[in-house]
C-alpha cells in the first residue's frame, strides 16, 4: 500500500509524509475513524515509506525488497497485533507478548519496528496499561500505530502521550468513480452506494460487491411504495418477513464479516427514500435523486405527504433506532414504523 493509492485523507497524509521525509516523527500514533474509512490503508502506507529503502519525497518506492515485504505483510519489522480469535478483547497477554517483551528486541532488517494495533479500542484497562509504558519510554527505532474507531475508549494517559489522527469523510463524486472504475459497478447503483456510504470508501466498496445490498434496497423500494396501502394483516407479515432476515443476518454474521447488519441497511435505506421524496417536493428536481429509476412514485409522494408528514416519518425511523439499541420488542417497534409511514399524518 502506498499513500498514492489512498483516497482523500490529505492532510493525513501530508503530516505522514513530512515526517517521514524530516525524520521528526513520533513514536506513537492513534488513527481515529470508523470501520472502512481507510485507517489500515493509511497505517500501511506510512509503515512502508518508513521502512523503505528508497523512497521518493511523497511514497514508498514499492520496489525495493522491504516494500515487497509490507506489500506482502511479510516484513518482519512491520507486527499487526489482533486480539485473538474468538475473543472480544485484546488482553493484555497478547500487549505483554507481541509487544511489550518484544519491542526490545532490535530490528531485523529495517530501520524502525512499527507496531500496527487493530481495533485497539478493544484493549482492555489491563492492557493499555501494559503498553502504556512502551509508549511512555520506547526503543528509538520503535513506533506503535493504534487503530480505532473510538479514540476516546483510551486512557487519558495513552491520549496525551499520542499524536492523533482523524480520518475525514471522502466527497461523493470520489468513491462513485472508484466503484466505476476499479469495480466496475454501474452508474445508477455506484450513485446509490457512494452517497448510501456518507464518504466511506471501505464501507462503499463493501456494498457495491455485496449482492445483498440490491436485494435490501428493492425491498425497501416496495415496502415504501406500498406503505400507505397496506392494511393491519399486510403490516404483519412484513414485521415477521423482516425478523425473520434479521434472525437469518445475525447468525450469518457471528463472525462479524459484514459491514453493517441488515436492520441498519433496511433504516438507512428507507431514510434515504424519503429524502428523495423530501428532496424533490422542494425542488422538482430529479437530477438530484438517489433511486431515479423509481421518479415517478418519488413525484407522487412528493405531492401526496405534506412536510410534516414527512417530517414525521423522519421521527418515526430515528424513534426505531432508539427502541432497537433499547431492545424493545423487534415486531412491535418495526410495526409501530410501518404503521407510521402508512399514516405519518396521525
Amino acid at each position: 500500500m502506498s499513500f498514492a493509492q489512498i483516497v482523500g485523507q490529505e492532510e493525513a497524509k501530508s503530516l505522514l509524509r513530512n515526517a517521514v521525509k524530516t525524520g521528526n516523527h513520533s513514536h506513537a500514533y492513534i488513527f481515529s475513524g470508523e470501520k472502512g474509512s481507510g485507517k489500515m490503508m493509511l497505517a500501511e502506507a506510512f509503515a512502508a515509506m518508513l521502512q523503505c529503502e528508497n523512497p521518493s519525497e511523497d511514497d514508498a518506492c514499492l520496489e525495493c525488497h522491504s516494500c515487497k515485504q509490507a506489500l506482502s505483510r511479510n516484513n518482519p519489522d512491520i507486527i499487526y497485533v489482533r486480539r485473538e480469535d474468538g475473543k472480544n478483547n485484546i488482553s493484555v497477554d497478547v500487549v505483554r507478548e507481541q509487544i511489550v517483551n518484544d519491542v526490545d528486541i532490535k530490528p531485523y532488517s529495517s530501520k524502525y519496528k512499527i507496531y500496527i494495533v487493530d481495533e485497539a479500542e478493544r484493549m482492555n484497562p489491563q492492557a493499555q496499561n501494559a503498553i502504556l509504558k512502551t509508549i511512555e519510554e520506547p526503543p528509538e527505532y520503535a513506533i506503535i500505530i493504534l487503530l480505532t474507531a473510538n479514540h476516546n475508549a483510551f486512557l487519558q494517559t495513552i491520549l496525551s502521550r499520542c499524536v492523533l489522527i482523524q480520518m475525514k469523510s471522502v466527497d461523493t463524486e470520489s468513491i462513485k468513480r472508484i466503484l466505476q472504475t476499479q469495480y466496475e459497478t454501474v452508474d445508477y447503483q455506484a450513485q446509490m452506494v457512494a452517497s448510501f456510504a456518507q464518504g466511506n470508501v471501505g464501507k462503499a466498496i463493501a456494498l457495491a460487491t455485496d449482492v445483498t445490498f440490491n436485494d435490501v434496497k428493492n425491498r425497501v423500494v416496495a415496502l415504501c411504495k406500498k406503505a400507505s396501502k397496506m392494511d393491519e394483516q399486510q403490516i404483519a407479515d412484513e414485521v415477521k418477513s423482516i425478523k425473520e432476515d434479521n434472525d437469518r443476518d445475525k447468525k450469518e454474521d457471528s463472525d462479524s464479516e459484514k459491514f453493517q447488519p441488515f436492520i441498519e441497511q433496511l433504516l438507512d435505506l428507507i431514510t434515504l427514500w424519503y429524502r428523495d421524496v423530501l428532496l424533490y417536493k422542494s425542488t422538482s428536481r430529479d437530477d438530484l435523486l438517489l433511486f431515479s429509476e423509481d421518479a415517478f412514485d418519488i413525484h407522487d409522494q412528493a405531492q401526496s405527504l405534506s412536510y410534516h408528514g414527512l417530517n414525521e416519518i423522519f421521527d418515526a425511523i430515528s424513534e426505531t433506532r432508539a427502541r432497537l439499541n433499547a431492545n424493545v420488542n423487534f415486531e412491535l417497534t418495526i410495526m409501530l414504523l410501518i404503521q407510521r409511514m402508512r399514516n405519518p399524518e396521525n
